[in-house]
């Protein structure tokens, strides 16, 4: 990334049913300053099922496990589902630390019949 581009990307479609999410870059405190409100408003208006990708994530931190338990909450408080497509293994790691493996509906890969293949929208 240039010196003025941020380190950090979101890209949203609907696939199936369920906003896809994938995060991009480094989710540090910058980038949950900026795509907090995205995703916010995507869980606020949505009541299905998310999936928020953290493939293509290269640096997770405090910050970013915030934004992603305040959209876990948000989906609980409207009676959606939210699942997280694991990401790398240092940035599971962060999971691991703060003791949150256990707080999201994880994924190794898409559920059935949700890829990027799938003729999916943007959200």
């Amino acid at each position: 990334m240039g010196v003025d581009e941020p380190a950090f990307a979101m890209r949203e479609r609907v696939a199936y049913g369920a906003i896809i999410i994938e995060l991009h870059g480094e989710i540090d405190i910058l980038a949950e300053q900026v795509l907090g409100p995205r995703v916010d408003a995507l869980t606020e208006r949505f009541r299905g099922d998310v999936v928020i990708d953290l493939r293509r994530v290269t640096f997770l931190d405090a910050s970013g496990l915030r934004l992603l338990l305040r959209a876990r909450r948000r989906m609980r408080d409207r009676g959606g589902r939210l699942r997280v497509v694991r990401g790398v293994p240092r940035v599971w790691k962060v999971f691991r630390l703060a003791g949150l493996e256990g707080a999201f509906a994880v994924v190794d890969a898409f559920p059935a019949g949700v890829g990027a293949e799938d003729g999916s929208v943007p959200a």
